[in-house]
């Protein structure tokens, strides 16, 4: 995993953090809204609705312990274990495994460790994973603040392979029984034209994220919305369309409409082919790109540049913030 990759890694992990207004922590929203009520000595565990667009209270009994990384870890097996009804859903990836619990009884705080396979967990289920720990144990009296680790398994460095979020209960709104999504105002990074057409410049763009979105569509809509400040040029004309676009296994297949390969376009193919890469590369699920056109591959976009490769990021054609 290159320097550039960890850091776009870290980056999208703290941007999850602002989309947790999905869900919440308190009993009482989830019992407004048909959830089990609780027993005596029971706390909610929380999975993934059927609809995959909130989260659902199932109550489960701590026992007799008082020991909170008992129940911690033994709520954790619970949600791993637990096959799930029509109403609900495992809230744990097959790609995630539970390690340990650590408890701060001076701190009122909770680091609770997994090992992850990022190629096998996608960037929702990461999201709700997240949301359904966190939110099952601020529950518990005596924590304040739960922390998340997960250690990358692919990334053989120690400094790096280890990724720590922090929460507390003000990081989540309650939006129980929400049936349109969940919404969220966040930031992607876009590659457009610099003034003089001669490279690509980086443009943070605020959009509109929601669990019925996908990102890699967003990006290219956004690429053909066009930049909104001076001394950027769109690179592909507003009129360009999206025929299909998917993420498997870290290669973006994108099938565009004819206007993307419009020869009136005065800009050099290699800025208009890598605006669409690098924008889409610097997604948390995308590494690589294939374009197609109706659903096959061509041999040169615009007659000239050969086109059925699968493209990797090009950084020699970023413009570097010295030359701005």
């Amino acid at each position: 995993m290159t320097e550039g990759d960890r850091v776009k890694r870290i980056r999208w992990f703290l941007l999850l953090v602002l989309m947790f207004c999905l869900t919440g922590c308190a009993s009482e929203e989830v019992e407004e809204n048909s959830a089990p009520e609780l027993g005596e000595g029971e706390i909610y565990t929380f999975f993934v609705n059927a609809d995959r667009t909130d989260v659902y209270g199932v109550p489960f009994d701590m026992g007799d312990t008082e020991d909170i990384p008992t129940i911690i870890s033994d709520a954790i097996e619970y949600m791993a274990e637990e096959v799930g009804t029509a109403e609900y859903k495992c809230p744990i990836p097959s790609g995630i495994a539970y390690l340990e619990c650590n408890y701060d009884n001076v701190q009122n705080s909770v680091r609770v460790s997994f090992n992850v396979l990022y190629d096998s967990v996608n960037k929702e289920n990461l999201l709700f994973f997240k949301t359904c720990i966190a939110c099952t144990v601020l529950q518990l009296e005596g924590v304040d603040t739960v922390s998340i680790a997960l250690t990358d398994l692919a990334n053989n460095d120690p400094e790096t392979a280890t990724v720590v979020e922090t929460f507390d209960k003000d990081s989540f709104t309650m939006n129980f029984g929400d049936r349109n999504g969940y919404k969220q105002m966040d930031t992607i990074v876009l590659y457009f034209a610099d003034e003089s057409g001669q490279a690509l410049r980086a443009y943070e763009q605020t959009v509109e994220i929601s669990n019925t979105t996908s990102l890699s569509r967003l990006v290219i809509e956004s690429l053909a919305n066009g930049p909104e400040r001076t001394g950027y040029q769109a690179t592909i004309s507003e009129d360009v369309t999206i025929n299909n676009i998917s993420v498997n296994d870290g290669i973006c297949y994108v099938d565009l409409s004819e206007e993307f390969y419009d020869t009136a376009n005065p800009l050099r193919n290699e800025l208009i082919v890598y605006s669409v890469v690098n924008s889409l590369v610097d997604l948390p699920t995308v590494t690589k790109v294939q374009f197609l056109k109706n659903g096959e591959k061509v041999p040169f976009f615009r007659q000239t540049m050969p086109f059925d490769a699968i493209f990797e990021r090009n950084l020699d054609l970023i413009q570097q913030e010295d030359d701005e």
